[in-house]
């Protein structure tokens, strides 16, 4: 019988996010398991008993997703699991606290994007400005959810909506626990592999 794929969940929160439970179930992993309360301390246990169970074959059916709300911690907690692992009991890992890594890759790329479709340059020697909204996904005047490319009125400017965003993190996050779970050699993943991402999903034909 082949081993079933087993992806641990780690988050320093009180609970891990439903959604990424959601994520990772689509992406085919049979038995999920969420920890809570998980430190960067606690991420070198936990990732021992993961690879040390299962031995060398049972081990690329395993992998680590590290979520929670704080960025430099679960950077941490992403050091800390790959500084655990003894080759070649080695595992995948993924970290994308609160999706901040695939959705900021996503927004990151969408941009990127309009900015060539619509001016024909990029952000290379360009000044940004960042307006906070009141949540981790923010609002801005005139711009639809689906908004994708569509003008501003009385602007050259074009807007990119919350939706769309949404579409591409959403994709990104699926593919990466794809490419997780189907690798043939672990891989550690987090905000570079998920903006090259992004950026391919869009250069996809529609």
């Amino acid at each position: 019988m082949e081993r079933p794929y087993i992806l641990h969940m780690l988050t320093p929160g009180s609970h891990m996010s439903p959604f990424d439970v959601n994520m990772a179930a689509d992406a085919g992993y049979q038995v999920i398991v969420p920890y809570c309360g998980v430190d960067a301390k606690a991420t070198a246990g936990l990732t021992q008993d993961a690879i040390f169970s299962r031995g060398p074959k049972g081990v690329a059916r395993t992998g680590l997703f590290i979520g929670g709300r704080d960025v430099q911690q679960a950077a941490d907690m992403l050091d800390a699991a790959r500084k655990a692992m003894v080759p070649p009991f080695v595992v995948s890992v993924f970290a994308d606290p609160s999706g901040s890594y695939t959705t900021a890759a996503a927004m990151v790329a969408c941009v990127l994007s309009q900015l060539r479709k619509v001016h024909s340059t990029s952000l290379s020697g360009k000044r940004v400005l960042i307006l906070g909204g009141t949540g981790t996904v923010g609002r801005i005047a005139g711009v639809g959810v689906m908004d994708n490319g569509n003008p501003l009125a009385g602007t050259r400017a074009v807007g990119i909506g919350a939706l769309a965003v949404g579409n591409v993190k959403y994709q990104v996050q699926h593919r990466l626990l794809l490419r997780m779970r189907n690798a043939d050699k672990p891989v550690a993943l987090s905000f570079p592999e998920a903006f090259e991402l992004a950026c391919e999903v869009l250069a996809e034909p529609s």
